[in-house]
């Protein structure tokens, strides 16, 4: 698929400010509220912190869904 194209319409891909890296992992920072992003380029982070504090994970398109290994 095309990069300018996107399965979820109306929704906008994000990436980090410094390298412009679209390729990212997610981490845990802690057991109840935060994740980590990581950019895999310039290996920057940001947390995502959700308000209030908890983040449910529903299921979306695909066969798989966002979950810890």
């Amino acid at each position: 698929m095309p990069e300018s194209q996107s399965i979820l319409l109306g929704q906008q891909q994000m990436g980090f400010g410094g390298c412009g890296g679209k390729v990212f992992t997610l981490f845990t920072a802690d057991k109840t509220a935060r994740i980590v992003a990581q950019c895999q380029a310039c290996k920057s982070t940001s947390f995502i912190e959700p308000e209030p504090s908890k983040l449910q994970i529903e299921w979306g398109d695909g066969d798989g869904r966002l979950t810890v290994f």
